[in-house]
């Protein structure tokens, strides 16, 4: 049986973005940050800088946003959340039980 997370905890609106090749309005190819999907998602600032020890390195992280279960996640995409970009670092789809997924990001500046 699949346990349901409270839908209530999702309450930011955010897109996952796939940098791509794509053709805009005009029929012209461009390679950039395409949108994939948008959905609901938890997004927790961390409060300083959490480092992740994994072997011999370090990642610093800002952010831990949370989605319910979606494949095809992964650290090539980015997540824009209004004005605001996040890079992934890491995606955990926690317990491996396909419910919920957690997102180690960074926020960064906006770039084509």
């Amino acid at each position: 049986m699949v346990q349901l997370t409270n839908p209530a905890k999702y309450r930011h609106r955010v897109t996952l973005q796939k940098h791509e090749s794509y053709q805009d309005d005009e029929l012209n190819w461009v390679t950039g940050w395409n949108d994939h999907v948008t959905v609901w998602a938890k997004i927790l600032g961390l409060r300083g800088k959490e480092i992740i020890e994994a072997g011999a390195s370090s990642v610093k992280i800002t952010n831990r946003i949370y989605i319910r279960y979606r494949d095809g996640i992964d650290e090539t995409m980015r997540i824009k959340f209004g004005d605001r970009y996040f890079e992934i670092v890491h995606v955990n789809n926690l317990e491996e039980r396909n419910v919920e997924i957690e997102i180690l990001a960074n926020e960064v500046r906006p770039s084509g």
